[in-house]
């Protein structure tokens, strides 16, 4: 795609997301942007757009309008490509996305001014039985069938870190600490660290805690010959099975989604009080 583009991913069945894409789009008009609109939304008012899919061609910019979820399905889905992603908070909670809905326009045209940072932040590949799967922003879960217990070990850089009897274990990247995981007993981290979190579920063993370890290190997990099988969730949605004696392993990705902050650094712990700490 050549020129000024700009692609929309706009949460489904939202109100509030429709309202600010139209906002947003207005504005992309105003300024001679050629608007693209991510195939599967679904709005009447967004039809008369040209189609992109987020596994194909993609705009150097993406505005991604809704929740956590939606920006994380989208960098799922655009797999290694890197555009720059403005995230529009277009739900409760949304701690992920930092534009709200009542300054989308201004932030749009900050946005194609490119008065803006750029925040990198790494992704980590997801191996099952040497088979890449995918590559997560937030975390990798491991997790049991129909709640019956399994069975792992975890090791770290080739070292055994814990072994688990119980619901299963998370493996989260550094954005991923205030979510999965930090329901699950996992530490909040601030984004400006490079670690990964191993947080086990629901352990048999009482003492079994959390461990951290770098950003770039490698966590397999294996699942014990004697286990049940379990599921392998990526950033919340399921990639198959991991049946006993599967190896899932976890490393750093090439690619890094490309995030566009307007006000990031300054208000991360203003941001984690109001939408976690105090959430209801």
């Amino acid at each position: 795609m050549s020129g000024e583009a700009v692609g929309l991913v706009v949460k489904r069945g939202s109100v509030w997301a429709e309202e600010a894409a139209i906002r947003a789009v207005k504005v992309l008009e105003e300024l001679d942007v050629k608007i693209f609109v991510e195939s599967s939304v679904d709005y009447e008012s967004l039809s008369g757009y040209p189609k992109f899919s987020l596994s194909g061609e993609v705009p150097g910019k993406l505005i991604v309008v809704g929740g956590d979820g939606t920006l994380l399905r989208a960098v799922l889905r655009l797999g290694d490509k890197s555009p720059i992603i403005m995230a529009v908070r277009a739900g409760k909670r949304g701690f992920l996305l930092d534009v709200e809905r009542y300054e989308v326009e201004e932030r749009v045209r900050d946005f194609i001014r490119g008065d803006y940072k750029v925040v990198e932040y790494p992704k980590q590949g997801v191996y099952l039985n040497g088979n890449i799967i995918a590559c997560v922003l937030n975390d990798a879960v491991i997790v049991s069938k129909m709640a019956r217990m399994i069975r792992l070990s975890v090791s770290i850089d080739g070292y055994d870190a814990m072994r688990v009897d119980g619901d299963g274990v998370i493996v989260s990247t550094t954005l991923g600490s205030t979510a999965y995981s930090l329901s699950a007993g996992g530490p909040i981290v601030d984004p400006r660290l490079d670690i990964m979190i191993i947080t086990p579920l629901n352990p048999v063993q009482l003492h079994m805690r959390p461990v951290v370890a770098p950003g770039d290190s490698l966590v397999e997990v294996t699942l014990s010959p004697q286990s049940n099988e379990a599921y392998l969730s990526l950033d919340g949605e399921v990639f198959g099975e991991a049946t006993p004696g599967s190896v899932v392993a976890v490393k750093r990705c090439a690619s890094k989604a490309r995030i566009a902050r307007f006000r990031w650094w300054e208000n991360f712990y203003e941001r984690l009080h109001t939408r976690i700490l105090t959430y209801w």
